[in-house]
């Protein structure tokens, strides 16, 4: 963040860290939509025939974002902190777990 040190000098760049929690959450974001988009292509490879295994790691990369979704919600209240990562990881999560509970009521629905 820029601010002016005085009338006379030029002006001073403070660097902010990025927060720990934030960049979690993103992480977890970007695995969970990398699982989501693999299980889609081997769903697809397979003409839906891939069994269980592929709901318990659908159900485990839910548990993940949305575990990531409370951590980038938790980064917000670190002070002092850059909060790009804390909001694309929020962000990204919540779209995730969205995604995962429509598709584990289109499975309850037997569609």
């Amino acid at each position: 963040m820029a601010r002016k040190k005085d009338r006379y000098r030029a002006y001073v760049y403070e660097e902010t860290a990025h927060s720990g929690k934030g960049i979690l959450a993103a992480v977890l974001g970007g695995v969970s939509l990398l699982i989501f988009l693999l299980l889609a292509g081997i769903c697809a490879a397979l003409a839906g025939g891939a069994g269980e295994w592929s709901g318990s790691v659908g159900f485990t990369a839910f548990a993940a974002a949305f575990y990531g979704l409370v951590t980038g919600l938790e980064s917000f209240h670190q002070p002092s902190k850059s909060y790009f990562f804390s909001k694309l990881g929020t962000l990204l999560c919540g779209f995730m777990v969205a995604v995962w509970f429509l598709i584990f009521c289109l499975g309850l629905a037997g569609i």
